[in-house]
Order: C-alpha cells, then sequence, then structure tokens
C-alpha cells in the first residue's frame, strides 16, 4: 500500500488519537492504517488530506510535494466529476474501460460502477493510486480536489 501516515504523525509530533479523532475514526481504526494491517478508504484519506493540509497525492507517496496551491478542499468526493475524469484518462491513452479494468486487476463491472455517478461506491484508494501511477495522473485531479491533471 505504502503510505505516509506514520511519517507525517511523527513529523507533526502527534500520537495516533490525536490525528484519529479530528478525522472522526478509532484510534485502533488509525492504528491498522497507519501500520498498513487495513486499506485507507478514499474518504477517509479526504478527510485526512482536509484535516492536515496534505495532498492525496503525497500522502501517497506519488510526489514529495506536501501540498498544491491548487488543491481545492471539498467535503465529500462528487462521483461525476471523478466519472468524467475517468473517462478522460481513458481518451487521453486510447484505452477502453475493459482495458483500464484488466490493468487494475479489477471486472470491467466494478470499473463501470465506479464511473457511474449513481451507484454508491468509490474506487478503493488501492486501485485510484495504481490508475493515478500508471498513467501519471493526479489523484487530487481524479476526484475533482485539483485541476492539476499531473503529477
Amino acid at each position: 500500500m505504502d503510505y505516509r501516515f506514520k511519517e507525517i504523525r511523527d513529523d507533526l509530533e502527534l500520537k495516533q488519537h490525536q490525528i484519529a479523532e479530528p478525522t472522526n475514526i478509532s484510534r485502533g481504526s488509525y492504528a491498522n492504517i497507519e501500520s498498513e494491517i487495513s486499506n485507507v478508504k478514499l474518504k477517509y484519506l479526504l478527510k485526512y488530506c482536509n484535516q492536515f493540509n496534505f495532498s492525496l497525492d503525497y500522502i501517497c507517496k506519488l510526489t514529495d510535494i506536501p501540498c498544491s496551491r491548487s488543491i481545492i478542499k471539498i467535503k465529500t468526493i462528487d462521483k461525476k466529476i471523478m466519472a468524467e475524469r475517468l473517462t478522460i484518462i481513458e481518451e487521453e491513452n486510447h484505452k477502453l474501460a475493459k482495458d483500464i479494468a484488466k490493468e487494475l486487476g479489477i471486472s470491467k463491472s466494478t470499473y463501470s460502477g465506479y464511473k457511474n455517478p449513481k451507484l454508491p461506491n468509490l474506487m478503493q484508494t488501492l486501485m485510484i493510486k495504481k490508475l493515478a501511477l500508471k498513467y501519471n495522473y493526479s489523484i487530487d485531479w481524479i476526484i475533482g480536489r485539483s485541476n492539476e491533471k499531473k503529477r
């Protein structure tokens, strides 16, 4: 999974409960995320980045820049924007949805579900990170938190 949670907490000189409380998760859940026992949910990652002023790309180790000036603080991920941006990624890279699904190791129907704003499922953090790495896009851009496409 490979995230910067522990590194950031140490740099901020905070205890686990001081990170968990403002982001509304238990200390135990945060400890599992920090030690990478549990995968971090995208909606939690967004809260964390908003609370501590980091980019998702930085937390996911896709950049060494903690936060870009272009970051827009959003409370929730707009699935319509995310769906539009997934389509842009497909078009710019001359890929079909089935091709991207295969590269991510998921079914086409699962990937298509991520593109359907009417369905409640958000893309898993691990999947969005793989997509961003593969095609050099910013996770913050994919979810509508930045207008800068590339990392």
